[in-house]
This record gives structure tokens, C-alpha cells and sequence, in this order.
């Protein structure tokens, strides 16, 4: 088959398994479909870009399967932008489950989060988008305006702006640095709590001026 005709038969295929009303485009330098009774693949290989009215997924490598094309997956160069909520991520491979509406990233994980001015970096990251709720792994660090926090384990509820870190967690506001076993951000309010074994190291006014 070739790439014009397999594009048509996916853009078709496709455009006929979305949800009512929801409508994904795409387009990429190869396609390839395989269809049977039971699952549906649909592989975009080279600037692989897949397009609905709320979400643009962009990799080197796209793929879309299950019988109703509800589980998109990719590598290389991934970006993924989620119009509605307002999130940007990068990563070098993802998997996302239209049914849960979960997306989960793998490898130098960035997330950008224009509404709150929010920027997260680790290596797994897990949207739970139902829940409002972000899981983060490894190496995890996030920053808004002032405050800088870090750990190994993290999650992330949007709607409330809370974060809670795990894993010889540090945050550092305004000069200060507070570690615990565990430590839980206020983003709204800049309430700090810390559970654990607590130190920290607080900066006066006299000190910035001396500095």
C-alpha cells in the first residue's frame, strides 16, 4: 500500500472509531494499518503528528491501537500539548489510554503549566487527568516564580495546588531551604509542612543585606 493510500485508510478508520463529536487528524512521511476483528494498528513513522480539537501529538514514532484506536503510544521527540487544561509536555516516549484519560511519560520528562506558572521536570511522569492529578519520579524538580522543589517521588493536585515530596525532598523559597521525610507545598498560600526528621536554614533580612 502506499504512504497516500494508507494515510487516507487511517485518517478514515480513525475519524470513524472517535468518541461523538471528536474528530483526530494526522499526518506523517510512512503509515502503515493493520485491521482485524478484535484490535486495530495504525503505525506514523517520521514527523508523526495526531491532531484532535483539544490535544496536538507530535514524535518521531506514533502508534494507535485497540479496537476503537483508544491507546496512542510514541518515541522519539515526543510533545504533547493539552489545549483544554492548559499543559505542555515533552518527553522521549508516552503512552496514552483515551478510555482512563491517563498519560504516562518516560525519559527527561519536562511539563510546562502556563494557568499556574509551573515548570516540572523527572523521568516519570503519570497524568491521572480525571483526577487531576500528577505522579512524578526520579530526579523530581519543580519550579514556580520563587520556589524551587525537589525529590525522588511527588504528586501534584491540580485543583488544589498541592505538592506533596518524597524521597530526601529540599525546597528552597526566598532565600530558605527547608528538608524533612516529607514535605507538602502550598502553592496558593505558601504553607510549608514537614513530617519526619526536619532541618532548614532561614535567611534574615540582615543577612541579605550583608550579602
Amino acid at each position: 500500500m502506499t504512504s497516500k493510500a494508507a494515510l487516507i485508510l487511517a485518517l478514515a478508520l480513525v475519524g470513524a472509531a472517535a468518541a461523538p463529536g471528536e474528530t483526530w487528524r494526522f499526518t506523517a512521511q510512512r503509515v502503515s494499518s493493520v485491521q482485524s476483528e478484535s484490535e486495530s494498528l495504525t503505525v506514523l513513522d517520521g514527523a508523526a503528528r495526531v491532531e484532535s480539537d483539544t490535544m496536538v501529538i507530535l514524535a518521531d514514532h506514533l502508534e494507535l491501537a485497540g479496537p476503537d484506536y483508544d491507546r496512542i503510544s510514541g518515541f522519539g521527540s515526543v510533545s504533547v500539548d493539552d489545549r483544554d487544561e492548559g499543559l505542555q509536555v515533552r518527553s522521549g516516549r508516552f503512552e496514552y489510554d483515551r478510555d482512563s484519560d491517563i498519560i504516562r511519560f518516560r525519559d527527561q520528562v519536562t511539563l510546562v503549566d502556563e494557568g499556574e506558572g509551573i515548570v516540572i521536570r523527572c523521568e516519570s511522569l503519570d497524568l491521572l487527568n480525571q483526577d487531576d492529578l500528577a505522579v512524578m519520579q526520579i530526579s523530581v524538580r519543580l519550579i514556580q516564580e520563587d520556589t524551587v522543589c525537589r525529590g525522588e517521588y511527588a504528586t501534584f493536585q491540580r485543583n488544589e495546588n498541592l505538592l506533596e515530596i518524597s524521597g530526601r525532598p529540599v525546597v528552597w523559597r526566598d532565600g530558605d531551604e527547608y528538608r524533612a521525610d516529607r514535605i507538602r507545598v502550598d502553592l496558593d498560600t505558601d504553607e510549608i509542612v514537614m513530617e519526619g526528621t526536619v532541618a532548614g536554614a532561614l535567611t534574615t533580612d540582615d543577612d541579605q543585606e550583608d550579602e
